[in-house]
């Protein structure tokens, strides 16, 4: 497990300001929904951990499934610089290592974002500011860069997390060193990205950003200013703010990371990362209010990556990899927007959980291992679930070939 002292947040160090660090108990109030976006985003050098982000609305460690089968799998490399190609066995939920490409400089690809149609793949690279776009072979999941290769995201504007539109026709990135969401336009028949010249500004240090089902809101996680925001699609992908930041605890001293929408698009969670809990709050018209905390008191296990599944023969859980600690959460939905204390699967075949994505059909979940270089895979059966947590199945599969155990693996995505 790694030592408080070898674990910070990749993003920090690039942040203009810090998050202040919440000390005191953390107070819970009735809880209102959650989901997925699997994958948000956090980085990782070679001694140490660092913070952030699917498809259908999020980009990495925080990631929601694919609509489609998801017989493709890809992960971000942050410290080598690349993103790796899997194919996955839909029956079984083997992955199986196919390719793997240059996604921009060393020490830099986070979230990363899959199109609706499984045709195109982008990649947010933290440390050159550029997105990179790349075509997806539909069977074996090898990326081919587009032409041009990527686009700039702006000059140390720190692309973090990425968000697509279920259409498939805008995206949006996080800046967390300028306090930026830029929004693209996406050409349906080539993949090409053109960014809209009217951007949000005036945040502190953005990190997670999901869409909500319907495709008409955007939420962003302000690591810096403890505040969640939500913001209205116009026509031309552009955003509009709807009322003012929200803090993800209830109060000040809050650094929310990585954000989910439920299915039903009435409530998201939010990974705090220095409170070590679950903010929750409701969503209005896409207007957001607090609902509460879970669980009661602050903990010290990072919790990153985050994803929902409706086990039909069991209930409804929010799952999320706890970076710090080596470990999952377990989280029963007992009602709509009241997820129950966690339960924690241990830390075997766990180093340094970031990315966290659930499959299409509910069967299995997996989850990145910085430190270790791997992906894990757990079962969601009901043999497993009824015990409050999912198995560990199979052996952790490499995301390099050969394999590299410093790749600092991030971001995960399910496709096709």
């Amino acid at each position: 497990m790694a030592t408080e002292e070898g674990i910070r947040l990749s993003v920090r160090a690039a942040l203009a300001r810090r998050s202040t660090i919440l000390k005191n108990t953390v107070r819970l109030i009735p809880a209102f929904v959650i989901i997925a976006a699997t994958l948000n985003t956090l980085s990782c050098s070679n001694n140490g951990l660092l913070p952030q982000s699917g498809s259908g609305g999020s980009g990495s460690p925080t990631a929601t499934a694919t609509s489609g089968t998801g017989a493709l799998a890809f992960v971000t490399n942050f410290n080598d610089g690349k993103v790796s190609s899997f194919t996955r066995n839909v029956t079984t939920g083997v992955l199986k290592h196919s390719a793997q490409v240059t996604a921009g400089a060393k020490k830099g690809p986070l979230g990363l974002v899959a199109a609706p149609s499984g045709s195109f793949l982008y990649v947010a690279n933290n440390s050159d500011g550029n997105i990179y776009q790349f075509s997806i072979n539909p069977t074996s999941g090898v990326l081919t860069p587009l032409s041009p290769a990527s686009v700039s995201n702006g000059s140390g504007s720190g692309p973090n997390e990425i968000a697509i539109n279920p259409a498939g026709t805008f995206l949006w990135v996080t800046g967390s060193i300028k306090g930026t969401v830029t929004a693209y336009s996406i050409n349906s028949s080539t993949g090409q990205l053109t960014q809209i010249s009217t951007k949000v500004s005036g945040l502190t240090s953005p990190l997670g950003i999901t869409v909500d089902p319907t495709g008409t809101y955007v939420y962003v996680a302000d690591n810096g200013a403890g505040l969640v925001f939500s913001f209205s699609i116009n026509a031309d992908g552009t955003l509009t703010q709807i009322g003012s930041g929200v803090p993800d605890l209830g109060g000040s001293g809050g650094s929310p990371g990585f954000i989910a929408v439920d299915p039903g698009g009435g409530f998201i969670y939010v990974t705090d990362l220095n409170a070590g809990v679950l903010g929750v709050l409701s969503t209005t018209s896409g207007a957001l209010a607090f609902f509460s905390t879970v669980p009661t008191t602050t903990t010290g296990n990072k919790p990153i990556g985050i994803g929902y599944a409706a086990v039909t023969s069991v209930g409804n859980f929010v799952f999320t990899a706890n970076q710090a600690v080596s470990t999952l959460w377990s989280f029963l939905i007992t009602s709509p927007g009241f997820p129950s204390t966690p339960v924690e699967t241990p830390s075997t075949g766990l180093n340094a959980p970031t990315g966290l994505v659930v499959d299409p059909q509910v069967a299995f979940l997996y989850v990145t291992n910085q430190n270790a270089g791997t992906v894990s895979q757990f079962a969601l059966t009901s043999t497993c679930l009824n015990t409050g947590a999912p198995c560990l199945v199979n052996s952790p599969v490499a995301t390099e070939s050969p394999a590299n155990a410093n790749s600092g693996p991030y971001g995960i995505i399910l496709a096709q």
